[in-house]
Parts: C-alpha cells; sequence; structure tokens
C-alpha cells in the first residue's frame, strides 16, 4: 500500500444485472433533488408599487398601452411618463447575428426619444439577469455599438421610482 493514497476498487458488474448506460455514453445520472432551476426566486427582491392592471400609459404615438401581464412594464411605464419622457412600446426590432451565423430578432421594451425624433435610450426590463440576457445584450453592444441602452431590473425600478432619482437623460 502506498502512502497517502487509498487503494480504488473497481465495480464488478452483478450477475444478471443489465447495464442500460454505457460508461462511455457520457450522461450523468439524475440529481436527487429533481431538476435543477435555472433562476431560483430572490429571498431579497424589492418590494414595488405597481400601478394596478388596468392603469392606462400613452406612448408617443398617442397610442394607450395596458401591460396587464407584467407589473414591471407597468412601473417601467409609470416612471418614464412621471418624468415626462417621450416614448414608443418596442415599434421595431434590432437584427443580431449570432456566433453562428443566424439571424434572431432583438426586442427592447421601451424606445426613449429627444425632441428631434432621435432614439435616446433603449430600456429592456427583465424580472432578473441572466446569462441569456447579457448574451444578447453583448452582441447587440457589438453590432450597435451607437445606441445607449439600459437593463431594469426589480433593482433599478425600486431606485428609479424614489421621487428624488435620476433617470440621467
Amino acid at each position: 500500500m502506498t502512502r497517502g493514497k487509498k487503494p480504488t476498487r473497481k465495480p464488478t458488474p452483478r450477475a444478471g444485472a443489465t447495464d442500460t448506460k454505457s460508461a462511455s455514453s457520457g450522461s450523468r445520472p439524475a440529481r436527487p433533488g429533481g431538476p435543477r432551476r435555472p433562476n431560483p426566486p430572490r429571498k431579497d427582491a424589492p418590494q414595488l408599487d405597481a400601478p394596478p392592471a388596468s392603469a392606462k400609459f400613452r406612448d408617443r404615438d398617442g397610442e394607450v398601452h395596458t401591460f396587464p401581464e407584467s407589473a414591471l412594464k407597468r412601473l417601467a411605464a409609470q416612471i418614464l411618463q412621471e418624468r415626462r419622457k417621450v416614448w414608443r412600446y418596442r415599434p421595431f426590432s434590432f437584427p443580431l447575428f449570432t456566433p453562428s451565423g443566424t439571424e434572431q430578432a432583438m426586442y427592447f421594451d421601451f424606445y426613449v426619444y429627444d425632441n428631434m425624433d432621435s432614439v435616446v435610450r433603449l430600456i429592456l426590463v427583465t424580472p432578473r439577469e441572466s446569462r441569456d440576457v447579457w448574451d444578447r445584450i453583448g452582441r447587440f453592444k457589438q453590432q450597435y455599438p451607437t445606441y445607449s441602452y439600459e437593463l431594469w431590473t426589480p433593482d433599478a425600478l425600486a431606485r428609479l421610482s424614489n421621487p428624488r432619482a435620476r433617470l440621467g437623460f
């Protein structure tokens, strides 16, 4: 026996047992706790006072939006409206090219305009930051470097909903 190392045993197959997974397949056995959830809920998420689902918001063109499916988008629209920013909701997409050469459309949620009808800021509202979101934003930054964007998470919305907060644009 060598010093400091434990002897290793090789498993021996039992008689009558059939191995459905071969060791060369590279697959792992299932986790004991079930499948892993990609984004577990946060325990320290800020409590946001979102407008009711029936609240109506007018964009730059006078079109009415309600956002009944997303409290975060209602809060973002309320912040933009209170700060008298001229915005539109998803008017057009940006084509992004992936490393494999395929094209995918990237939509930002709010497009903020200045008085010359130029896009000043693109806002993406998301419940949490994830690798997928940052991959798309990284590709967007690489392919459209002239546009300014912001990622509004619940933390950012809580900070911006403060009456003394500044948007910076």
